[in-house]
Parts: structure tokens; sequence; C-alpha cells
């Protein structure tokens, strides 16, 4: 496992949003809208202590809530930061596995009906994410455009 050692701020908690990727297929897993906000397609959210590494806390749930233990952070981390609708800052961390793909079905580990999405499908049905800048974040991680480290997705 690959841990970045960047933390929450020290006088707050903040939360975390793991993005299950499979980079060689350009897909990524999102949670069906059930109770999310506006029927939106999203991510977990995932609360992390006050000073404890983000990356550490988005693989200990993920290991928890998966089994699986070979995952890997990638160097992108979307921000968002806090603001009237969201109260605590929101670090959206992009989890692949160490292998070239998933072993088996994440989507049935993660929520029942979370499944698979490319990008082409997102924009083809007009499907609303949560949070919004989600797309814009996964294409330019993948097309090699933005960054490695913190990217503002305001």
């Amino acid at each position: 496992m690959t841990f970045l050692a960047l933390s929450c701020p020290t006088a707050a908690v903040c939360w975390v949003r793991p993005v299950v990727i499979e980079s060689t297929a350009r897909r990524f897993v999102l949670l069906a809208p059930g109770q999310q906000p506006a029927g939106c397609w999203t991510v977990p959210l995932v609360p992390v202590p006050a000073g404890q590494s983000y990356s550490r806390a988005v693989v200990q749930w993920l290991c928890r809530r998966t089994g699986l233990p070979d995952l890997r952070i990638a160097p992108v981390v979307g921000v968002l930061p806090a603001d009237g609708a969201r109260r605590r800052t929101q670090y959206v961390v992009l989890v692949r596995p160490v292998a070239a793909a998933w072993t088996d079905d994440v989507c049935a580990r993660l929520e029942a009906g979370a499944r698979w999405w490319t990008l082409d499908e997102l924009h083809g049905k007009g499907v609303a994410v949560e949070p919004e800048t989600l797309p814009l974040l996964l294409e330019g991680y993948w097309d090699g455009w933005l960054p490695d480290g913190e990217v503002s997705l305001e």
C-alpha cells in the first residue's frame, strides 16, 4: 500500500471521497442515487479524524469494507474546500489496484447498486454526479494534464 503523508487540519475533521478506478479500462465506480443529494450518482464519503492522513483513512476504510488489501492511491488528489454547503474540506482520492485490474466485483462489496461507469457513458446519458467536478478530475488524471498533488475542484 502507498500512503501519502497528507493530513487533515489538526483542528477539524475532514472527509475523504474514495473513487475506485480501473485505469486500463478508464472506468470508475459510483454509488447509486438512493439517498444521495438531488438523485446524483456519487462516491463514498468517509470521515477522517483530525491529524490522520486521509490516504491512510481511505485505504483502511476500503480494506475493511471490501477486503481488498492491495490498493494504490493515485498521486492526483482533488480538494473541495469547506463552504456554505460543505462544512468540512473533502479530499477526492483515486484508488486503483496494485494489479492491472480488480480481481473480483468491487461494486458489490462497496454497496448494493454501485456500478462501473466510463466518462463516455456519463456524458452520453447525461448522468448527474456528486461531486460534479469528478469527471474533469478523472479526465485530467487519465490524460495526464493534471499535475501530481492536490488540485482544487472549485
